[in-house]
């Protein structure tokens, strides 16, 4: 799907945020064991996508204390209370009508909660092409 908005953000654990149109370019970042994809939140319509084996595999995958933080501020919780997370993260908004990859653009009020996030965890925000 090729739109002028981004449809996700890819949390790298080194604090780079990337936001992007092209989920595929996201999800090339996550490795090569495989995709785990989960709602945010409870009828979020946010998805999170990270490796399989990101958890299972620490000495491939390093923290992403970014990711966590981000992600905890996104859905108003404190960063204590965020789940570990490993390797790149990739948050997109999700269309279950879009047959092709399942993204839609962020709305207005996600990408400001999401900017606020990653202004939270200390992220350096990038655009990708």
């Amino acid at each position: 799907m090729t739109t002028t908005e981004p449809v996700y953000v890819l949390i790298h654990p080194d604090g780079r945020a990337e936001w992007g149109e092209q989920i595929a370019t996201a999800e090339k970042a996550l490795g090569p064991h495989g995709i785990g994809r989960t709602f945010l939140t409870d009828g979020s319509r946010l998805r999170l996508a990270m490796s399989d084996c990101a958890l299972v595999l620490p000495e491939v995958y390093p923290p992403n204390p970014y990711a966590a933080k981000a992600l905890a501020h996104v859905v108003g919780l404190p960063a204590e209370a965020a789940p570990e997370t490993r390797g790149p993260i990739v948050l997109f908004g999700w269309d279950p009508r879009n047959e092709w990859d399942s993204t839609r653009p962020f709305t207005d009020v996600e990408r400001d909660q999401i900017g606020a996030g990653l202004e939270a965890a200390g992220c350096t925000v990038v655009f990708s092409a």
